[in-house]
């Protein structure tokens, strides 16, 4: 089962540990050798990010950073695992738990055939209050046929909703020790969904496919620059 790993870190918390990128680089050696991993980047920084909202059909953008948010996700891993207690150990040997926490959810995750064209990529990370529901379907529906469209364009990489059940685990390393805290998390106020990777020329284009996409109706979709660096 595929697991999406946020690397985050609370805005008004400074880091317990400077965790640099050889050593996150290490870890998804590790992951690598193991035959876990799937994905995943550091992302630029907020700064560089744009929050999208459509509302009655007009386009509401936030540049960054995002001041009404209490945390940012700084990169994230996709990676396999047997079941949640595999995952959670894998979640353990991170080295970000020991700079402020990161964050592990269960993905159900659609890879792209064929593969997209040549692009930068960018994530859009689906965030919402934490209480949408989809009794009937009909938001899926809508994102299928979003992603369908993509796939046809060629700029869908992958995608991906979160579960809500279980709603994730949240792991930090303090010294010696780690904990892990069950979700929901009643410090956010804002939940990640789920998430797509697509490829695009520039930051304007993806945000005219972020603009598409039918979650900015009834969330928010955060796009950020993958960072290119070495693959995590």
């Amino acid at each position: 089962m595929d697991y999406m790993l946020l690397i985050s870190r609370r805005r008004d918390e400074a880091p317990r540990e400077n965790i640099g990128f050889p050593e996150m680089g290490k870890y998804n050696a590790e992951l690598r050798s193991e035959g876990r991993t799937r994905g995943g980047a550091p992302l630029q920084p907020e700064e560089e990010g744009v929050r999208l909202r459509v509302t009655g059909g007009r386009r509401e953008l936030v540049d960054g950073p995002f001041a009404e948010t209490k945390e940012v996700i700084g990169g994230f891993f996709i990676y396999d695992a047997k079941d949640d207690a595999e995952a959670l150990a894998l979640a353990k040997r991170c080295p970000a738990a020991r700079s402020a926490f990161v964050e592990l959810h269960p993905a159900m995750r659609e890879v792209g055939d064929p593969p997209p064209a040549p692009g930068t990529r960018f994530l859009l990370i689906f965030v919402e209050d934490g209480k949408l529901t989809d009794p009937d379907g009909a938001k899926y529906r809508e994102m299928t046929k979003w992603t369908d469209a993509l796939k046809r364009e060629r700029v869908y990489v992958e995608c991906a909703g979160l579960a809500k059940d279980p709603a994730g685990w949240r792991i930090e390393t303090h010294g010696s020790k780690t904990t892990v805290t069950d979700g929901p998390f009643a410090e956010a106020k804002e939940v990640v969904g789920g998430y797509a990777l697509v490829t695009a020329k520039d930051l304007a284009a993806a945000l005219e496919i972020a603009a598409r996409c039918p979650h900015a109706t009834w969330g928010v979709v955060e796009v950020r620059e993958i960072m290119n660096v070495p693959p995590m």
